[in-house]
């Protein structure tokens, strides 16, 4: 009887270790499913990571070469001559010390396009203090006695390498015209050329105002002095006597800069950057 009655109950225990097997088995199998799907969500993520670090440097754009200090300082000094009295290389830009005749200069140029961004005059040279310039007034009179018999068309300061100059347009009795660079302190005439007339003046029609620059011409003046995109151009002083152009121009680094040219002599009268981006 001891032996009938031990068998039920070893009867009763095998299912509970099998159902304990099987328990453990679909465990197992449920954390191996758990865990190849947080590899498969670690694989995406870090793929999606690489999609966006490759759209953003995009390796298969060419970069644009830097330009050299020795470079950046020759491109400086072409528009400003002077002494470069040392250069450093900061965030793509070339911060450049200059001294000229007219005093100590901050000058920052692009890294790659070697245009001028900023310059920023630290001290004034002595001898520039101690000179004073002449009025327009004064200019004007004093062109009257130089060039007796000569009509003034135009007149305006002007900065040229750096320093300031008269700019004028003269008119001579035969309708010939002559531009004139004139010293700001003395009024003396640095330099001269002959300014070509109008076609129907030399076809013997009427004299007319003086002949303005094109479009085009001032959109490439500007150009030479600030690299970039033309945004827009637009004649204005047309009943001053001093027309100029104002030509807007787009740089790559998302800058704007507004160049005014003399609309008779092609001068440059100044350049100016947006507020916003200084």
């Amino acid at each position: 009887m001891a032996g009938h009655e031990q068998r039920p109950e070893m009867t009763r225990s095998e299912p509970k270790q099998e159902q304990g097997k099987r328990n453990d088995a679909r465990n197992s199998r449920n954390k191996g499913t758990g865990l190849r799907r947080l590899l498969w969500w670690g694989a995406g993520a870090l793929t999606v990571v690489l999609l966006v670090a490759v759209v953003w440097w995009k390796p298969w754009e060419p970069g644009r070469e830097q330009l050299s200090a020795e470079a950046a300082a020759q491109a400086v000094l072409a528009q400003y001559p002077g002494e470069i009295l040392h250069s450093t290389l900061q965030d793509g830009a070339y911060m450049i010390q200059l001294r000229s005749e007219t005093g100590l200069y901050d000058v920052q140029v692009d890294a790659t396009t070697a245009a001028v961004q900023s310059i920023q005059r630290l001290e004034t040279s002595p001898q520039v203090e101690e000179k004073t310039l002449l009025s327009r007034e004064q200019m004007k009179s004093e062109l009257s006695k130089q060039r007796t018999g000569e009509q003034l068309v135009s007149l305006e300061l002007i900065e040229q390498q750096g320093s300031p100059v008269y700019s004028a347009v003269v008119k001579a009795k035969d309708n010939s015209r002559q531009e004139l660079t004139i010293d700001p302190y003395t009024g003396e005439v640095l330099s001269s050329k002959a300014i070509k007339a109008d076609p129907s003046s030399e076809a013997g029609g009427k004299t007319s105002e003086p002949k303005f620059l094109s479009e085009k011409q001032a959109r490439q003046k500007a150009l030479s002095r600030v690299p970039g995109e033309v945004d827009d151009v637009e004649l204005r002083g047309t009943n001053s006597g001093n027309p100029y152009y104002l030509v807007e121009i787009d740089l790559e680094d998302g800058r704007e800069a507004t160049v005014q040219v003399n609309a008779i002599s092609g001068a440059i009268r100044s350049v100016t950057w947006d507020k916003d981006d200084d």
